[in-house]
């Protein structure tokens, strides 16, 4: 069990709003609400942050408690660190992720670093788009079923979307895995090789050239699914884990 007094100050939706609309308008001090003291961080997975993120906001390159680097500062670490360079004891950091569990470990491995002004938002990224619908949010929510991905405005349909919200929802920020292009449709695939299984995002060019392969080294794998058309998804793993060379069946 975590220590309560090692996590950070959770930061009610309303609140979150306002500190990311203070952030964003650094560089502006007319509108006296300014911030340049405070970092914002998405401590979620890669592939969540992929396809949509609170904007002006950075994720640490790291996918898993263990490998956390982040906040250490050491010099093979500074490129891929967005807190190498933050005051421990002057910064505030204002961290998110889905439903708020991740914040708990990662700002309790920060505080144990010696960072003292740690904040996350309460409920997560859903609770906030229930409460304050697509405000600062850039793109779709992923959700961990067979949807993928969801609208903002699906965690609230009556809210009435601005210009300016509806272009920090637009997903010009989403980029083929493999090719780097833009993408229209945020929506994730699982690599054809059964041993990588990697999810990711892909053009439809692609997905034909590299027959729905994340990459090259694994069009050459042993266990090829079929290339899928359009958003279909693969069975469970063990529909296929018995089958033997499946990659005659997208020769």
């Amino acid at each position: 069990m975590l220590d309560p007094s090692m996590q950070a100050t959770p930061v009610s939706p309303v609140e979150w709003r306002e500190r990311l609309k203070a952030i964003n308008n650094t560089g502006d001090a007319s509108n006296g609400l300014s911030d340049t003291d405070s970092i914002v961080l998405d401590v979620r997975n890669g592939y969540e942050w992929d396809i949509g993120h609170f904007d002006k906001t950075t994720r640490p390159d790291v996918d898993c408690f263990r490998s956390t680097s982040f906040g250490l500062s050491k010099s093979e670490v500074m490129k891929s660190d967005p807190l190498a360079n933050a005051d421990k004891e002057k910064t505030n950091i204002l961290m998110y992720c889905t439903g708020g569990i991740r914040c708990d470990v990662y700002s309790a491995i920060l505080r144990q670093r010696g960072f003292r002004n740690l904040y996350s938002l309460k409920g997560g990224v859903s609770y906030y788009l229930q409460n304050e619908g697509p405000a600062r949010w850039r793109g779709n929510l992923f959700v961990f079923d067979s949807r993928l991905s969801l609208h903002p405005t699906a965690y609230k349909p009556e809210v009435m979307i601005t210009e300016k919200d509806q272009q920090n929802v637009n997903n010009t920020f989403a980029r083929c895995y493999i090719c780097g292009s833009q993408l229209c449709d945020l929506r994730h695939r699982n690599c054809a090789n059964l041993d990588c299984n990697l999810l990711f995002l892909c053009c439809r060019g692609c997905v034909y050239l590299h027959r729905g392969c994340c990459c090259l080294g694994c069009m050459s794998a042993p266990r090829l699914r079929p290339v899928l058309p359009g958003n279909q998804r693969y069975d469970k793993w063990h529909n296929y884990r018995d089958l033997k060379l499946l990659s005659n069946l997208t020769s």
